[in-house]
């Protein structure tokens, strides 16, 4: 198992950084060099290295013992946490695929006879396709331009839209009427209600008129207005009849009244409910963000801090507990003070201020300060754990066999102090993500550039005549904490030591 575990490492550093030099941006794998190219390069590094040192020092031999076995199978056999798992894994898979399942950039592109993929390329210039300009096109537009063009087609990811600066600020649908006069929005099979209006072709900017409908049919005020938005008639219609029509300026109106128009026009403005034509799944919030998309990015951005906190509490968590346990002494008592020290410091107080002070502060500052505090737990556990098994006969029949303390922490006490460790884990993941939702939420967390899942709470808690924006980051905050915490409590209950006890 692990000796595969090295493989894996190795293999995703090093493709890492020949997709790098081949300017192929991978999903997921990309991410090593989103920062700079130098903590690219060290990270990709790491990862080899890392993988030929688990490959080298991993047991050729090594299997599970029978009693980790049946903890397995006891945990396979805890459906709801089993399936728990099976849905957080597949969560994880699409967040790795990242923009080939959500983002503005096409998938592939078909033009002139040559295939682009544009989401796993550096950005191409829109005269590759035939546009004007170096920037880079609007592939959602390039997608309608295509289709009027026959051998030219875009295909889009699932949800065409970035987690964040991309802003869907006007959305407009046409107006159809059945034959008994209904109006209904294209696509749409309940009666249309709201503002409609008729736009100039030449100008779709400027309205020409505009009506009130109330389930499909004309019932209120009508306007008028020439190309200079001066108005130039009004009126009233009831339940689909014109009752009343005024002119207010009968030469503008006579000059405009051959002009070309555009058919009856909705326009939604943001936050715009959920569409299933428009592809806003979930809806846009007040800035004209897409929701989901939103979310897939907070959950990215969930899983890679997740990665970096980690890896640092668990790695000074059990180096410090094991240490502590297994030394005790001075070297006990003075870790001992500095985790008082620390547990003393208000946690909210400090973020605060990092944050008043950091404009714009970094994933990895706003995790790093989370760590400060949360090794401490994870300490208290190992120490405790150590210190129990190393009075154990075990560890004396090693000691007495000429084995060394690196020999005895790494090959005897750590391992059978891993139950504490995978126990303690899907609980931690919990705490992480409450903990970046909540500094978000009040403000303190990541800058607007980045999805944030605490940011959709508090811009839905501001604006509940549009539910969809707080329900989105609602539910989608609660799925995964319940799914994280179904998991914990399933490994918690196939790793408890009491279910394999036997007592004489």
């Amino acid at each position: 198992m692990f000796r595969k575990l090295g493989y894996l490492l190795i293999a995703i550093g090093l493709l890492a950084a020949v997709f790098h030099l081949l300017e192929i941006r991978f999903p997921s794998l990309k991410w090593f060099f989103s920062g700079s190219e130098t903590v690219g390069w060290v990270l990709c590094a790491i990862l080899v290295i890392g993988g030929v040192l688990t490959w080298i020092l991993s047991p050729k031999d090594f299997r599970f013992s029978p009693q980790t076995v049946r903890q397995l199978h006891r945990f396979r056999s805890i459906r709801r946490g089993y399936w728990s798992l099976v849905i957080l894994g597949v969560l994880v898979l699409l967040a790795l695929l990242d923009n080939l399942v959500v983002g503005n950039r096409a998938v592939v592109v078909k033009y002139e006879g040559k295939l682009y993929f544009p989401a796993l390329a550096d950005p191409l210039p829109a005269t590759e396709f035939g546009g004007k300009g170096d920037g880079e096109p609007d592939y959602r537009e390039l997608r309608e331009q295509f289709a009027e063009e026959e051998g030219n087609w875009v295909i889009m990811p699932p949800v065409p839209w970035n987690p964040t600066l991309d802003s869907d600020l006007e959305q407009r649908a046409i107006l159809e009427v059945d034959e008994d006069g209904i109006h209904r929005m294209t696509g749409e099979s309940e009666p249309f209600s709201g503002l409609a209006a008729l736009f100039y072709a030449d100008d779709p900017t400027v309205k020409r008129q505009e009506w009130r409908f109330r389930e499909g049919r004309k019932d209120g005020p009508m306007e008028g207005w020439d190309r200079s938005a001066n108005r130039v008639e009004k009126g009233m219609w009831e339940n689909g009849e014109q009752v009343s029509h005024e002119v207010l300026d009968a030469v503008r109106l006579e000059q405009i009244e051959d002009a070309e128009l555009t058919p009856l026009t909705v326009v939604l403005y943001p936050p715009v409910p959920p569409s299933w034509k428009d592809r806003h799944y979930l809806g846009t919030d007040t800035g004209g963000n897409d929701i989901l998309a939103q979310l897939f990015g907070g959950w990215q951005i969930l899983l890679q801090a997740n990665v970096l906190y980690l890896l640092v509490t668990y790695t000074v968590g059990i180096t410090l507990g094991c240490a502590m346990g297994y030394f005790g002494g001075r070297f006990d008592i003075i870790v001992q003070r500095l985790i008082e020290i620390l547990s003393n410091i208000p946690f909210l107080y400090v973020v605060i201020i990092i944050a008043s002070i950091i404009v714009r502060p970094s994933m990895a500052i706003l995790v790093g300060v989370l760590c400060i505090f949360s090794w401490i737990g994870m300490t208290y556990y190992l120490r405790t754990a150590t210190f129990k098994e190393k009075s154990r006969d075990y560890i004396a029949a090693a000691r007495l066999m000429g084995a060394g303390t690196g020999r005895i922490i790494f090959r005897h006490l750590l391992p059978n102090t891993i139950s504490i460790v995978v126990t303690l884990l899907p609980f931690t993941v919990t705490a992480l993500i409450g903990s970046l939702t909540a500094l978000d939420y009040l403000g303190f967390g990541l800058p607007v550039d980045y999805p944030s899942w605490g940011r959709l709470l508090a811009e839905g808690a501001d604006n509940l005549s549009a539910p969809w924006i707080v329900s989105g980051g609602f539910f989608g905050t609660v799925l995964v904490l319940v799914l994280v915490t179904f998991v914990g409590e399933a490994i918690r209950e196939a790793f408890d030591p009491k279910k394999f006890t036997t007592y004489r």
